[in-house]
């Protein structure tokens, strides 16, 4: 293990503790989770806009040089409850930067403010506005990390069951999809420095409310995966929630889905936050911008 690497394990095995701590309560711990979301410089020349799409606050999120007219629908992480837009942007810029594309980062309602299904249909309500809106879906991409990797593949199945045209390609980053075993409490334990199966078993009933955890919409590994767009998915081999993306995998399989699965050994959950830290993590956004890029719609050229 190179150093960067080791000392960034020790110090996220460090804040474990605090981070698991309930009497840190949902405002300590967004400010946890902002400063470590805040190690992701955007690039320079990155430009930020606060907008505003179907009521939802958006940050909008501009490479200094887009390569396409494409747009990167970016639904963040944090359990539901956690993370916000703003506290995404260095991240998001990274990953617009890479696949040369215009970022929106929705600031959905989070738990405990609003349950499910408030966050889906207000993601719902902004792809279907741009859609409405004259983009096209072959220029969009849709992806998400943690929570935000289920809420974009729950939002797919929504948008394929509202009979909505569906966008050119969905990217998941250590996609939290079943909530259904943290309410089991079955998640394995694996080698992650900060994350604990104790953790999704705190902030999934949250979310969840009365429902169904087995709900496609709350927990998409349950659902039908016929139909979606190409999924591009990177895990990380230390992260417990990780066996989400093996269901997802599997799904997949079955339904003919196309799936381009990389997967991470040694690394642990959501690592790409350290993208300005770490090689591995740049590595794994560079990827993942020109896979989501390479699904965009090309016009071809008219020849006379």
């Amino acid at each position: 293990m190179n150093l960067r690497k080791s000392i960034i394990r020790s110090a996220l095995r460090g804040a474990r503790p605090l981070f698991a701590s309930r009497r840190l309560g949902v405002v300590g711990r967004r400010f946890m989770l902002a400063t470590l979301t805040a190690a992701a410089r955007a690039p320079k020349g990155t430009r930020f806009e606060r907008i505003t799409i179907a009521g939802v606050p958006v940050e909008r999120v501009q490479p200094r040089r887009a390569a396409t007219n494409g747009t990167l629908v970016y639904l963040h992480g944090g359990a539901y409850a956690l993370g916000s837009a703003r506290g995404y942007r260095g991240l998001v810029a990274q990953l617009a930067a890479a696949a040369g594309m215009t970022a929106l980062v929705p600031d959905y309602t989070r738990a405990p403010q609003a349950t499910y299904p408030k966050a889906l249909e207000e993601v719902v309500a902004i792809y279907t506005h741009l859609f409405e809106d004259g983009i096209d879906p072959k220029m969009i991409v849709i992806a998400g990390d943690s929570a935000g990797g289920g809420l974009t593949l729950a939002l797919a199945m929504e948008l394929r069951d509202r009979g909505v045209e569906s966008p050119a390609a969905l990217g998941l980053i250590c996609p939290w999809a079943d909530l259904a075993i943290d309410i089991e409490r079955t998640r394995p334990v694996l080698r992650d420095p900060l994350i604990l199966p104790s953790m999704c078993a705190e902030w999934a009933p949250r979310y969840i409310g009365s429902f169904d955890p087995r709900s496609p919409g709350i927990s998409p590994v349950y659902g039908d995966t016929r139909g979606l767009p190409p999924i591009v998915l990177q895990t990380a081999g230390d992260d417990p929630i990780s066996v989400d993306a093996a269901k997802i995998e599997t799904a997949c399989a079955a339904s003919r889905t196309g799936l381009e699965h990389r997967r991470f050994d040694s690394m642990w959950h959501d690592f790409h936050l350290q993208v300005s830290l770490l090689p591995e993590a740049r590595e794994a956004i560079t990827d993942l911008g020109a896979r989501l890029r390479s699904h965009l719609h090309q016009p071809q050229e008219v020849v006379r």
